[in-house]
């Protein structure tokens, strides 16, 4: 999921003072004189919807839009005509409004669209929403002109309200109504659920949706491609989860650079004694329950495997996954060590590793780094460079 530019009021195209959709009209006649042949851009049940991930490849290309602002500098205000152009090998329609807007329409193949270019963006009229929505990163987003820091997102030509909630980007559904009533669409609601809350990490792997008044957690591999395949569907986590966020390592690349990988997945419930940790992958998950802070390992790819006890006066839970290559050179990222910071017998702070099922982690711990003696075993262990490398996953396995 891609983050929005900074909220700009000053840049943003209001209905109330920028005009709507209809200051413009198709032409009737193409490039060569002919009729045009291309129908507007619709869904299957006509409803207008903003230009497409093919179509913005096609736009948002520098040598088009550089041609545009040309244009656009060099235009004489007195000229409301229709100019058509070939750039790239498709073809686009100019048109200067009456009240001193730039329009451009795009045929491409069977198809039209119309948007405005203003401000360095593409801009999009939804003549359901009266709403001018802005071409970002490859989605279209809707500012709120009365409120400039609410920013939505279109996804599946629905409006979600985003948030970035450090490091995780949280999308809930826009329960407004349409000004006008689009087009019906058989046993697709005309606005998603109220109880329907999507999380997606930073990178665009994963996803977790909230749904229903359950709130059943799902997690999403968004890599997979086939919507058939066995990964298409959602993985259960868990019921009565209230959030969830994404929590990252650094990784060092071979060539020096620094990217963030999914360390783990932090579970939020409604019930505030209940908290849980799951992998990236949605394979294994730790729960943490009660004022005794009892902490257990549940296997999600076997619901028949009996959760497995790891401790109590659980303070933090760390994931530690590991990287294997195939054959081929996939890389496969899965949970190797689970690493719990409890209470021991004296009050202290302990630290126990664990593997992926709730064992005895087997190798040996790393030797930790000298320390004065007066720090304690948890505070030499997490100084130690070996162990520290541990942690990072970027260990070979």
């Amino acid at each position: 999921m891609p983050v929005p530019p900074r909220p700009d009021n000053g840049g943003v195209l209001d209905p109330r003072r920028h005009g709507d959709g209809h200051a413009y009209t198709p032409p009737n006649r193409r490039w060569d004189g002919n009729p045009v042949t291309q129908r507007p851009w619709t869904n299957p049940y006509g409803r207008q919807i903003p230009p497409g991930r093919d179509h913005i490849t096609i736009i948002n290309n520098t040598t088009i839009i550089n041609n545009m602002n040309g244009i656009h500098r060099g235009w004489n205000s007195n000229d409301h005509g229709y100019g058509w152009y070939e750039w790239n090998g498709y073809r686009t329609c100019h048109h200067y409004d009456d009240f001193g807007y730039h329009w451009w329409g795009f045929y491409i193949g069977d198809s039209y669209f119309w948007t405005r270019y203003s401000n360095d963006r593409y801009w999009w009229y939804d003549p359901y929403y009266n709403r001018w929505v802005y071409l970002h990163d490859g989605r279209w987003w809707w500012q709120d002109p009365v409120t400039p820091t609410v920013v939505y997102v279109i996804i599946d030509n629905n409006y979600y309200r985003y948030q970035d909630n450090g490091g995780t980007i949280v999308t809930r559904p826009d329960q407004t109504q349409p000004v006008v009533a689009p087009p019906a669409e058989p046993n697709v609601p005309s606005t998603p659920a109220p109880d329907q809350d999507t999380m997606y990490s930073l990178d665009g792997t994963r996803s977790v949706q909230i749904l229903g008044a359950a709130k059943e957690a799902y997690l999403y591999d968004l890599t997979n491609t086939d919507p058939n395949g066995a990964g298409a569907g959602g993985r259960w986590l868990a019921s009565g989860v209230k959030s969830a966020k994404f929590v990252y390592d650094d990784k060092h690349e071979p060539d020096g650079t620094t990217t963030q990988v999914i360390r783990q997945i932090e579970l939020d419930y409604d019930d505030a004694q209940i908290a849980a940790v799951a992998d990236p992958n949605g394979e294994r998950k730790i729960v943490i329950t009660g004022t005794e802070r009892s902490a257990d390992l549940y296997n999600l790819d076997d619901e028949t495997v009996a959760p497995a006890y790891l401790a109590s006066g659980v303070s933090e839970i760390k994931l530690v996954n590991g990287e294997t290559a195939d054959a081929a050179g996939v890389v496969t990222r899965e949970l190797k060590l689970v690493i719990v910071t409890a209470k021991d017998d004296a009050g202290a702070d302990s630290l126990m590793m664990f593997n992926r099922d709730g064992g005895a982690y087997e190798a040996a711990a790393p030797e930790p780094a000298p320390s004065p003696a007066s720090a304690s075993p948890v505070e030499r262990l997490k100084k130690s460079a070996a162990f520290n490398e541990l942690l990072s996953g970027q260990l070979g396995w």
